[in-house]
């Protein structure tokens, strides 16, 4: 077999490492789909009362369907959360379960179904905010400032909040008031909507793009320096 041949040979046994590294990286980078996040998970630190739970505001529970844009039912202790006795701020934080693309979100607020009268125990003034670490939050542009109050209590629609797609692993509303509740404070369920994938390479994908990329490179100069 020639130089050239032999070269040639460990050329593309190189460039097949780096297209199998791709193909790994577009199959084991986490992948989210313009649509809710399945995987949300919430706390807080305004306890809960009523025999409400958090995990009510983003399990589905009391809506029509699994979608972004399905109706609520009365709010009950089943399906829907409310603070502790007295506590009327403070701050729910919703892990996404990963990295994602986000430019919307469905909010259903306390309704009529109580336990205030007219959906007063509904979050009124807020503020909301992102992080891509659950540790550092910062203000997310263009987001809501308040939610509105909900009197009804049958086949009740979301809020939609649309804004420039950020890139989160986390969301947190400072909840700043309600809508006159002097007991607790709640809301029904809220879910969030991916624009797109937020494509970050797990280690293992990475190493293997470089090693590739790396073995290439040094091809290239060994045949420059057979070919001086």
């Amino acid at each position: 077999m020639s130089s050239n041949q032999l070269n040639k040979k460990t050329f593309l046994r190189g460039h097949g490492l780096v297209v199998m590294a791709a193909l790994l990286l577009l199959t084991i980078a986490p992948t989210a789909f313009a649509d809710r996040i399945s995987l949300v998970t919430a706390t807080t630190n305004m306890g809960s009362g009523f025999g409400t739970n958090i995990t009510n505001t983003v399990n589905g529970v009391g809506l029509s369907s699994l979608s972004l844009t399905a109706t609520h039912a009365d709010t009950t202790p089943s399906n829907s959360w409310v603070s502790s006795a007295g506590v009327l701020t403070g701050q729910i934080t919703f892990n996404l379960g990963g990295l994602f693309t986000v430019d919307s979100f469905s909010f259903w607020n306390q309704n009529g179904g109580g336990p205030g009268a007219l959906g007063s125990t509904g979050i009124n003034l807020v503020q909301v905010l992102t992080s891509t670490d659950g540790v550092i939050f910062t203000p997310l542009v263009g987001g809501p400032t308040s939610f509105a109050r909900v009197m009804g209590s049958t086949a009740l629609p979301p809020q939609i909040f649309s804004f420039t797609a950020v890139s989160a692993t986390h969301f947190r509303f400072n909840v700043l008031s309600n809508w006159g509740d002097t007991a607790q404070t709640g809301f029904a369920e809220v879910g969030f909507n991916s624009a797109g994938p937020a494509a970050v390479p797990e280690p293992m994908t990475m190493l293997l793009l470089g090693t590739g990329l790396a073995g290439i490179a040094a091809r290239t100069r060994m045949k420059r320096k057979t070919s001086s």
